[in-house]
């Protein structure tokens, strides 16, 4: 409840520290002041905390001060003399200095002070503070999952589908409008395929996830890939001493049941921190995809049009067991190991009509797929941390590898009937096998050190090495039960890639200015193998990304932004396999192994109202950009899904955010984005494509608190009609509810959620017009979900969730696109 503190307390405040201020204005001296930062003891920063200054003679008030947006604050026109100051915000303990004596004209900083949380009894109630569901900082808008009641029995990628300026459309994650999103997971990238990424983020448990963090425009620090910016999920940190378990358990009903349960156990000492946590989750799902698509070929037109019902189940075994070793009071050893056992199969029932006109049916092919497709992932990762003085200097290593292995098995029986739907072709039945193995090696060393409290110099090294072995079985069944291979439609396709990297990261202040600069160079070297067919592209190239960040504070409580950013998107692994996937006798899917990484020059400026209300207006230009497109065969009537470089793609934002606290028991979080895209090329079958279209969504996201023990939320997210690449999407829009009570003295936690309340969000429809083919889809899918979760903690309960390492890989696995 801090943000509700704040808004309470701040006017008052206020109105008595100016009274305070003038008070003590006739003893002033012009060039004295006071300066520091209050936070809490992670370090985020406290706005609105109270500073009281005293002298230390006689105990009396002297000035006051109110911190601003990133907690700093100045105290000046002060007297020479002794005094000491005092810091408080509600939730948390008040802080009290030593003495310290101020000299003439001496500008003092007292530095980072840090307050510790602060549980008040009342009457066998515990008032805790709690941070905001949505805080908008300076660089970034962080969704705080951790104590949200809609998070409850949801996965990552249910909760990311409610981030504001999030979008996911078939586990394409968009950011403000744009694709190529970088998800990292604890500031660590997830190297994994789209499938493997859905994978995983359908694998974490809501209960594991401190935040999630969006960053349009990342610092050089971070990976240069991902055009559209970073999505970062924060996993639960232990910060007390203790030993404590959560253990929890949840059940879900839309018209498929899913279920999920866990538990959590961390102990901290002096010299060792240990933390384990495994989650279970098995449920069922389902996906309905209607196709209409016309082909027009030498006059003649032919439609299609498919209907079909797919079924789904997913148990998933995750778990991560880790620690961190003193070994002594300026260095630490930390290791992890963490992964996922996930087991999903799937049953498809669809029919696909042909005639030379809508209603009009010339033949079907009736289809009864199943497929299963395991996978493993894990990851050892061991990081050092070593604390060179007192003032903040220190060096990170960590090293990483991780291994993961996807054994797809998919079995297609189509049946051929005229239009009297009787069989006029034996039955044709194929299988594709396509087992899949990755290795990735990752070893980062990163440099901090604090010239001042207000400058600071970051550097850092990273190497990583990768390599991807594809393989691809197309067997026919014959006539005795038997599979034949077919050797034209099999390969291997094996890919290597490494990419070194060194970046510098410069922060200062100068009077009302803050500065950031970056640069990172990184040089990339890949080898694609098609091994059946003899074919190899290799690949070099070495680029610079700058990076600058600039801030101008109009008052305490007023600023402007401005920023610069270049960014890759290098191409997924899976774009890069040119050999051909069929998916049924007219749909099939290949890579494009001369796909070319694409560009982009990001420029935002905002504005910061009461440390509150943000205004950012971006531009960005994307040189080459990389995009899922369709090619027709106008002579077999097939339609195959690749990856091109577009000429460009332009986009333009305007993003709104405002915090809106309407009484003591209710705030909200509301957000609106307008944008703007463009994308340009002449390479569509031959074709100029000029798609183009000014789209808007918004998301309004309230917390009520009832009484001391029960909470609600509320929770409305609408995306307007915009466009993708070559596609047009229309609109949707949702609506979230959810309740938490609190039961034997706030140890165990009951929580009902209603997802999507009117059924809305899994409608999705887009379709296409290029020249001789036009196509429409429509995808639904199990969004209504009713979930009830059920957790109880043991032990000390103040602890949090511990996980403070994680993989030190970043951008590999989320390029193994598709694979």
């Amino acid at each position: 409840m801090k943000i509700l503190g704040y808004s309470l307390i701040s006017c008052i405040l206020f109105c008595y520290l100016s009274f305070c201020t003038i008070k003590a204005a006739a003893q002033s001296q012009p060039s004295t002041e006071i300066s520091g930062k209050i936070t809490t003891i992670t370090n985020e920063a406290l706005p609105f905390a109270s500073l009281m200054l005293f002298n230390a003679t006689d105990s009396k008030l002297v000035k006051g001060a109110v911190t601003d947006g990133s907690g700093a604050f100045i105290i000046g026109n002060v007297s020479p003399g002794n005094y000491y100051i005092s810091g408080s915000v509600l939730g948390y303990k008040t802080y009290k200095s030593e003495i310290f004596t101020l000299a003439p004209e001496e500008k003092k900083v007292l530095g980072i002070i840090q307050l510790q949380t602060e549980n008040k009894q009342l009457q066998t109630v515990t008032v805790t503070a709690q941070k905001p569901l949505i805080e908008s900082k300076m660089d970034k808008v962080v969704m705080n999952v951790e104590n949200s009641i809609l998070a409850t029995g949801n996965t990552a990628m249910d909760i990311l589908q409610k981030a504001p300026g999030v979008t996911i459309d078939n586990g394409v994650i968009s950011l403000v409008g744009k694709t190529n999103v970088m998800v990292l997971i604890n500031d660590k990238q997830t190297y994994l395929s789209t499938e493997q990424l859905k994978d995983l983020l359908n694998s974490l448990q809501s209960n594991t996830i401190q935040s999630i963090e969006l960053m349009t425009n990342p610092s050089a620090q971070y990976d240069a890939a991902g055009n559209a910016g970073i999505i970062n999920i924060r996993i639960k940190k232990n910060d007390s001493f203790g030993t404590n378990a959560d253990v929890n358990i949840g059940y879900g009903q839309g018209i498929y049941r899913k279920t999920n349960g866990g538990i959590t156990v961390n102990h901290r000492s002096k010299i060792l921190n240990i933390f384990a946590n495994y989650n279970y989750s098995d449920r069922e799902d389902f996906s309905s995809i209607d196709v209409n698509r016309s082909v027009l070929s030498s006059g003649t037109s032919t439609f299609f049009q498919s209907s079909s019902l797919e079924k789904f189940r997913y148990k998933n075994h995750s778990f991560k067991v880790g620690g961190d070793i003193n070994i002594s009071p300026r260095s630490v050893l930390g290791f992890v190991v963490d992964g996922y056992l996930w087991h999903g199969d799937s049953r498809l029932a669809g029919t696909t009509r042909v005639g030379p006109q809508p209603g009009v049916v010339d033949s079907s092919i009736v289809a009864l797929n199943t497929g299963s497709f395991p996978a493993n992932y894990f990851n050892y990762d061991v990081n050092y941390k070593l604390r060179l003085d007192t003032v903040g200097t220190e060096l990170t290593f960590s090293g990483d590898y991780s291994t993961s292995t996807r054994k797809e098995a998919f079995y297609f029986n189509n049946q051929f009937l005229d239009e009297n739907q009787n069989e006029y072709r034996p039955d044709y039945n194929f299988r594709n096998l396509a087992p899949q193995k990755i290795d990735i090696y990752v070893g980062k060393a990163d440099f901090r050190h604090p010239f001042s409290k207000s400058s600071r110099l970051d550097a850092g090294f990273k190497y990583s090495a990768i390599t991807i072995d594809n393989v691809l079985k197309y067997d026919i069944l014959q006539n005795d039960g038997s599979y034949l291979n077919d050797e034209r439609r099999s390969n291997q396709f094996i890919y290597d890639e490494k990419i070194g990297a060194a970046y510098a990261n410069y922060n200062t202040q100068i009077g009302s200015y803050s500065i950031q600069a970056g640069l990172r160079v990184e040089r990339t070297s890949s080898r694609g193998n098609l091994v059946t067919g003899g074919s190899i592209v290799e690949k070099s190239y070495t680029d610079l990304f700058p990076t600058l960040f600039l801030q101008k504070k109009i008052d305490n409580s007023n600023a402007i932004t401005a920023s610069y950013g270049r960014r890759i998107g290098r191409p997924d692994y899976a774009s890069l396999n040119p050999f051909v996937y069929y998916i049924d006798q007219y749909t099939l899917r290949y890579g494009n192994p001369f796909l070319k990484p694409q560009y982009t020059n990001s420029y935002k400026i905002g504005y910061r109202f009461k440390n509150k209300y943000t205004v950012d207006l971006s531009y960005s230009k994307t040189k080459d950009g990389i995009a899922v497109i369709f090619v027709p065969d106008t002579k077999t009537k097939t339609i195959a899904q690749t990856d091109a470089n577009l000429n460009s793609i332009n986009s333009y934002s305007l993003n709104i955010n405002a915090p809106v606290t309407f009484t003591n028991w209710w705030r909200s979080y509301n957000n609106v984005t307008l944008f703007y895209n463009q994308y340009n090329s002449d390479v569509i079958e031959g074709a100029q494509l000029q798609l183009e279209k000014l789209a808007w969504q918004a998301s309004s996201n309230h917390t009520f608190t009832i009484d001391n023990k029960t909470s609600a939320e509320l929770s409305g997210k609408y995306v307007s009609p915009n466009v993708y690449g070559v596609f047009n999407i229309k609109s949707y829009y949702g609506i979230d509810l959810g309740l938490r009570r609190a039961f034997l003295s706030n140890k165990m936690s009951v929580k009902l959620a209603v997802n999507d309340v009117f059924k809305t969000v899994g409608k999705r429809t887009s379709f296409s017009n290029l020249p001789n083919n036009s196509y429409t889809f429509d995808r639904n899918y199990d969004s209504r979900v009713v979930r009830l979760s059920i957790s109880y903690k043991f032990g000390n309960i103040k602890l949090k969730s511990t996980d403070k390492n994680g993989s030190s890989a970043e951008e590999e696995k989320s390029r193994l696109n598709k694979l």
